[in-house]
């Protein structure tokens, strides 16, 4: 596995040499989104890419589709980090699963992609 340069990453460095990966136990990834999905029972979120604002917006609801907080913000990591201080998931799957969703979101704001919440992005659609 090859190491790739960072801000604060640089293979080269002693410090930063890999040790102990062959000895490690290797666990396969895997994720079904219908059968290992639970809900979180502080609520969840509809996201939507305001192309007119220019930014991503984040509706936290506990039911019915009900907006009771709007997150705003231009990245997913603004838009994140506040939730999280704000305390709206409680699981670290929900988390998880809003951060990829976000960051989808900020993709498809910067690349003028259709931005469907769940959804993969099709480069193939620019708007």
């Amino acid at each position: 596995m090859e190491s790739s340069k960072g801000k604060w990453w640089d293979p080269e460095k002693e410090r930063n040499k890999v040790k102990g990966r062959e000895e490690a136990e290797i666990i396969q990834a895997k994720y079904d989104r219908i059968k290992d999905w639970k809900m979180d029972p502080a609520g969840y979120f509809l996201i939507k890419v305001n192309r007119k604002k220019q930014q991503i917006e984040a509706g936290f609801c506990k039911s019915s589709n009900k907006v009771e907080k709007l997150i705003i913000g231009k990245t997913a990591i603004e838009i994140f980090n506040t939730i999280v201080k704000e305390k709206l998931v409680s699981t670290l799957q929900h988390a998880a699963d809003l951060g990829a969703e976000l960051q989808k979101a900020e993709i498809a704001l910067n690349e003028k992609i259709e931005y469907i919440q769940d959804d993969p992005l099709d480069f193939s659609l620019k708007e």
